[in-house]
């Protein structure tokens, strides 16, 4: 049995940060094309390396996450992260998934959050849209956070798999 969650949206501070970042990064490609007197390369380097940037971030977006039978799958645009069901050790929901990480490599408000964010003691892999509603997931070799639109009842489903899954061997 196959079960699906979708991610419950982006908060208001992704959206803010997205679009600031869009107004920011428009503004300084038309001030570089405006100012250039003739040299368009320089606009024209900038708003490519801006657009692919951006593109690069969508493509990391989180878009699902999906409770199978021997696979929790974390689905963005292009990756799909496999975590085996008998690999996890320990679920739990997290109020402020985010609060005290530190991001290392990724996004932090464009369009979400996701990448290596440092916290306490352990480096965590974040699959998130939104800062609240996140599930801590923590199995032998690595630690995730992810958000979620109804996070207690993603915790149970996963229980619930983990124990068909140690029955049925």
């Amino acid at each position: 049995m196959t079960i699906k969650f979708r991610y419950g949206g982006f908060d208001k501070r992704a959206w803010w940060v997205s679009i600031v970042t869009l107004i920011v990064l428009g503004g300084v490609c038309a001030m570089l094309w405006l100012t250039s007197g003739g040299a368009f390369y320089l606009a024209a380097w900038v708003s490519m390396a801006s657009v692919a940037i951006v593109a690069l971030c969508l493509l990391s977006v989180p878009r699902r996450i999906i409770v199978g039978e021997e696979m929790l799958e974390i689905r963005c645009l292009v990756e799909t992260t496999y975590i085996p069901l008998s690999s996890i050790v320990d679920v739990e929901v997290v109020g402020k998934g985010l609060k005290g990480k530190i991001p290392l490599v990724g996004v932090y408000g464009f369009w979400g959050y996701y990448g290596r964010y440092f916290g306490a003691r352990h480096i965590y892999k974040v699959y998130a849209t939104r800062r609240d509603k996140c599930v801590a997931i923590h199995t032998t070799k690595s630690r995730y956070v992810v958000s979620c639109g109804a996070p207690e009842m993603l915790r149970q489903m996963i229980f619930d798999a983990k124990r068909r899954n140690t029955k049925e061997e």
